[in-house]
């Protein structure tokens, strides 16, 4: 695991893992109590906080997201095979943020070559890194906070309270819990969520899948349904003007 041993080396590190969009963990590290079954739950978590990220940024490449007892560092390894990855670091207080973000880009880099070369990123005998994901869910905030942690005492489980997620690129996903009959139609409903995004926030993918399944719930999306989506997902906006908006970004050419 030299792809993130290099990480857990920094002081204030606690663990490190990398996992795909579904949040299935691919390799970790960690020190403590921290164990992989723990960092298995915080996966699932953060890859559906990175989902709602990506909606309205595209490009995205790196998050912070703030915890009780620390912080939590993203950045976006990429995509390999038409799968996307990400590095994720779990830290205290004494993390140094400067010599952190220079780790996190040589590991990302190293852990997309071992993805593309197909070599694994199975964990040693050292590693048992994560923490209880109880309660916890980061959310969108304008400002990045790092501190205002305590490392967790030896044997305790430190627990996730949310404080905030910030981002410092932008990055877009489409809607995947849905099927598409083509690709222009699939290509529709990623620019309605996206755009939906700026009036509703992370909810916009949500409201996107649910609508596409009361206007046609028995068939793949298509364009033919293409007016009456873009009808209903318009509801979920209270300003007229708003609303407006939204119809006028997501009309089809």
């Amino acid at each position: 695991m030299d792809e993130l041993q290099g990480i857990l080396d920094l002081a204030g590190v606690n663990a490190a893992m990398v996992f795909d969009g579904s949040g299935r963990m691919v390799g970790q590290l960690g020190k403590a109590v921290y164990d992989r079954a723990l960092c298995e739950q915080v996966s699932g978590m953060l890859a559906k906080a990175v989902d709602s990220l990506s909606l309205q940024h595209e490009g995205w490449e790196s998050a912070t997201a703030q915890f009780a007892d620390g912080t939590i560092l993203m950045r976006n390894v990429g995509a390999v095979a038409g799968t996307g990855y990400v590095l994720a670091v779990v830290a205290d207080a004494t993390l140094n943020p400067a010599f952190a973000a220079v780790a996190l880009r040589v590991a990302s880099n190293k852990a997309r070559r071992a993805i593309e070369l197909g070599q694994g990123l199975a964990p040693t005998a050292a590693a048992s890194a994560a923490f209880s994901a109880t309660g916890a869910q980061p959310r969108a905030s304008s400002s990045q906070v790092l501190g205002g942690s305590q490392h967790p005492a030896s044997g305790s489980r430190p627990v996730l309270t949310s404080s905030g997620l910030s981002w410092s690129r932008t990055g877009g996903s489409g809607v995947t819990a849905i099927t598409a009959a083509d690709p222009a139609s699939s290509a529709h409903l990623s620019r309605c969520a996206k755009a939906l995004a700026q009036y509703v926030g992370p909810m916009a993918k949500v409201y996107v899948e649910e609508s596409v399944r009361r206007v046609c719930p028995d068939m793949p999306f298509s364009l033919a349904q293409a007016r009456a989506l873009n009808e209903e997902l318009a509801g979920q906006i209270e300003d007229p003007g708003d609303r407006a908006a939204f119809l006028k970004a997501i009309k089809l050419a």
